[in-house]
Formats: C-alpha cells, structure tokens, sequence
C-alpha cells in the first residue's frame, strides 16, 4: 500500500543528491550564462567532493616522480612507423632527428609520442601486436635506440595495446604481463589502449612489478570515474559547443592529463581552444593509417603558441584551484583561472568571428603586482580602482589570449620570443588544407613477348570502364582521402575513368611458393634485412 509513496521519496532523496549542472560523458556544459556563474562552479565543486567520496578517491599515482611527465604532455601526435620522415628504408635506419624537427619547424614540437606499429600489418599472419612491436627494423636493438633517440630530444614514448586482437598467436600469459615486460625492454614510457574506456588496473600492477612504471591512456575515455585515479592520461573525443566545455577526468583530478583528438578535422578552432581554455593537451594526429591530413599552417602556428604557454607555466595548469569560466568582460570571450601559488595564469579564447579589443577582465589587485599579456610578450598598465584591476588587450577572430598576474616577469627570453611570434597575425597564415599529392613511379616496360608464355594466356585488351571506390574505412567523402590515379590532380575515395587496354598476358593461376622459391633461388636473391624472410 505504501509502496509508491516509498519509491516517490526514494526518487526525491537521489535527486537531491545529484547535481543541477551534470557532465555529459567526458565534459561538463559550461555556466549557460554570466549571471549563473557562481551557482555553477559552485554546483561542479559540490559535485567533484561528492564524485570524490563515492570512488574512495586515492591520488597516489599522480604523485609519483616516474609518471609525473604526463602532467605536462601537451602535444602528442600518433605517428605510423611508415611514416617517411620517420624511416629510410635506403640507409635502413630511424630518422627521429629528420622526424621531429619537421614538428618542431611546422607547429614548435611534442613532448610524447605514439608510435603505432600494427597497422595494416596485424592479421596478415598469425603474429601478435607484440611480435610486430619485435618486428620492427633492427628488432629489439632497433627499437630501444629507436626510443633513447626520442628521449634524448625530451620526447616521451608510448606503443599501443589491442585487447581486440584474439586470432594471432597466443602470449602464452596475459597480456599485461607481456605488455609490461616488452615495453621494459623496449624503455617505452606509456602504454595507449585501443579503442579502450578505460586501460585495466592489471596494466599498472604488472609495469609496477616488472620495475617499469607506465602511463596508461585509453583512447574512448573511461567506463568509470574510478578508472581516472590509475590512468592518469585519456584522449578526449568530444562535442564542441558555442560555450566552451570542460573535462570531466581534469576536474575531478587537475593533474590528469587529456589530449583532444579529432583526427579527421579540417578547421582545428573548436580543438585548440578547447584545450587551451582548459589547460589540456591536443593529439596533433596527421599521418591518418597513411592518409595524410595535415595540420593546417593557421592552426599549426596557433598549437606552436599555445603550447610554448601551456610548457612554460605547466606547474599552473595543473593547479588544484584552478577557476574555469571565470568573468570576463566581453561577449562570447571566455576565460579560465590557473592560481599558481603568489601568481595567477588566465587562458583565454576568443569565440567570436571578429576581433576583439579593449577591457577584457576585472580582477583583485594587491600592491606589487604586475600584469602580463603572455600571448603578445609584453607587460600591461593596469587600471587600477581600489581593489581592483581592469585589464586590457586584443585578441584575434576565433583567437586566443593568456596573461600572467606576479611580482615579477617570467624568466627567460620567453616575452620576447612571444613578442616576436605575435607580431604576425594568425589571420596571415593560411588556414587552407593541403593534400598530399601522390604520382606513378614510371617502370621501364618488359620485352615483348610473341607468344604466351608457359603458364599464361594472352588477353586481346581493348575498351575498359575503369570504376573503383577505396575501402579506408574512416574520412568521408573528401579530397585527400585514399589514393590518387595518374589522370587525377589529387587523391579521392571514388574513381572513374574509360580506358583502352592494350593486350597483354597473365598467368592463369597465383604464382606458388615453390615457384617463388624458383626464382629466389636462379637470382640468388637476399635481402640486405633477412629477418622473417
């Protein structure tokens, strides 16, 4: 008889519990005006403490010296190891040097790197993720310089996991347990879960028992809250709005590091201020399996400046008092608060189609402190009005601004370098993308022969209705997306084309290995690299 009624109070009792302003997936909804400002914070802050007590919330791994890195890994691109910049198949050696001064010249640089060595090769054979990863040129000796030479330009190194991969060879023991052995071999310092919410708490025991710690970053965020106290990275997948968003897994714990990827976008905007604006890092992913979508040189000169900030005042990105949404005092402008002991950083974006100018923000003043624009390397003549003051600037259409509130300048030429970057405008830089344009190799022809071959059948040739549509299973329909025919001025998915065909011959079944070995053996063929061979 009571029934309902006790479901009734049951409901009102966890609804009052919850929050007003909940998180939609990996992101929080911002204030959905000024006005509602402090109710808002104030809601997430209640919401953070209470998240906090119901995961029995333990912070030791992010205070951990060997995995502390992570906190200050702001740019991370997946590379693949086919990439040429990374490779000479020639020399037969790794070319890390020619790969990251490319980054370092085109966008100022990473601080980790994924190297992605499974695809398209897994499923070929029966190896598994980890014997490719062995596979590699030069091998395990290979691989470790391979790594070192990434370190020793400050560049940390993480390899992928594939749970989904069950037809190859078996480990013969979990795969954690493998995993976190290869990777201390290999002197890998992270590990990326493919396709992953979450990459397991096995990971973390087992690199801990083998003496090497390392980072865990699942790519589809976490199926948990709980799941962010033991990996301290994530990728971001997520939705933009007009209002800028924020990290869930970074609000809950400041430290934890997210780099946004949307690997397939034209115009990078919504990405880089988003991560800017939340004090987070970006996955600046261009060789797309092969497919090559490069960062355009507008948003590329953006991620330089935005990342030179974020390294430079890393410590105060991470702040636990950090105040996202903080006032401001122009429309569509949006800021967020980094405090930093006896000083403050402010990252800024500027949402707007148009530029910007004039008094941006109000904020407490005390005597002996001074105000820099950190965006255009130069210090700031406050307004000051009791406690208080109004400070002004400029920022670009869809731009960005940062400003540093301490008693004295940061050290470094870092001021003047700024000065000298923000002398050119983002809006001079194209924001076009550029496709990577492919071409045929020509090939000397062979003799003609006057008859078939033994094995093969002479085809007489003629009209040909050429149609095929590439199979990459992600892009859509875009220019630069799959490959590009002699008769095309650039790559695409669908190709048409009416062709003649001269005659030719073809064998009339796929050659065996007992006649490859055939020819192996009369040309006393070996390759300079005859491992698996």
């Amino acid at each position: 008889m009571h029934r309902p009624l006790c479901l009734l109070l049951l409901t009102l009792t966890l609804a009052a519990q919850d929050t007003r302003f909940q998180p939609q997936n990996e992101e929080f909804p911002g204030p959905p005006d000024p006005a509602s400002f402090s109710e808002w914070l104030a809601d997430i802050q209640h919401w953070r403490a209470e998240r906090r007590i119901r995961i029995g919330y333990d912070a030791s791994q992010y205070a951990r010296p060997e995995l502390k890195w992570a906190q200050s890994s702001f740019i991370q691109p997946q590379m693949m190891v086919e990439d040429r910049f990374f490779y000479d198949p020639v020399a037969r050696k790794y070319t890390v040097d020619r790969y990251l001064d490319d980054l370092e010249k085109r966008y100022g640089g990473i601080d980790s790197v994924l190297v992605w060595h499974t695809y398209p090769n897994i499923g070929i054979d029966d190896r598994n993720q980890n014997d490719l990863l062995q596979d590699m040129p030069g091998g395990l000796a290979g691989l470790k310089q391979m790594v070192a030479d990434f370190h020793r330009r400050g560049v940390r190194v993480l390899f992928p996991i594939m749970l989904w991969d069950q037809g190859t060879h078996s480990y013969g023991e979990p795969n954690h347990e493998a995993t976190a052995r290869l990777f201390k071999e290999a002197g890998a310092d992270g590990v990326n879960g493919d396709t992953m919410r979450g990459v397991p708490l096995a990971y973390r025991a087992a690199s801990d028992r083998a003496g090497h710690p390392l980072v865990l970053e699942p790519e589809n965020g976490l199926d948990s809250d709980e799941m962010v106290m033991y990996n301290n990275m994530t990728w971001g997948y997520w939705r933009y709005a007009p209002i800028p968003t924020i990290s869930r897994y970074k609000w809950l714990e400041t430290r934890h590091m997210v780099n946004i990827c949307r690997r397939w976008a034209r115009d990078k905007t919504d990405d880089l201020q988003h991560a800017f604006f939340n004090g987070v890092g970006y996955e600046s992913w261009e060789n797309i399996w092969g497919i090559w979508n490069q960062i355009p040189d507008r948003h590329a000169e953006a991620l330089r400046r935005i990342s030179k900030i974020e390294r430079k005042f890393a410590q105060a990105m991470i702040s636990p008092d950090w105040e996202p949404h903080t006032p401001v005092l122009q429309p569509s402008v949006y800021a967020s608060k980094f405090p930093d002991g006896a000083r403050a950083v402010w990252t800024f974006v500027n949402r707007n189609e148009y530029d910007v100018a004039g008094r941006q923000i109000r904020v407490p003043h005390s005597a002996g402190v001074r105000y820099f624009d950190l965006w255009n390397g130069v210090e700031l003549k406050p307004e000051v009005t009791g406690a208080w003051a109004t400070l002004s600037f400029a920022m670009e259409a869809h731009g960005y601004g940062a400003l540093l509130a301490a008693a004295s300048a940061p050290d470094g030429p870092f001021l003047a370098e700024m000065a000298a970057l923000s002398r050119t405008p983002l809006s001079s830089y194209s924001a076009e993308r550029r496709t990577m344009p492919q071409r045929v190799v020509e090939i000397a022809p062979t003799a003609k022969a006057k008859a078939a071959p033994a094995g093969m059948i002479r085809i007489a040739g003629g009209a040909y209705d050429f149609k095929v549509s590439g199979i990459m299973i992600e892009g859509s329909n875009e220019i630069g997306v799959d490959v590009q025919y002699a008769w095309e001025n650039s790559p695409r998915r669908h190709h048409a084309q009416a062709m003649t065909l001269a005659p030719y011959f073809i064998d009339r079944f796929p050659v065996t290995n007992a006649e490859f070995k055939k020819f192996v053996d009369a040309a006393s063929y070996k390759p300079a690299d005859d491992h698996n061979f």
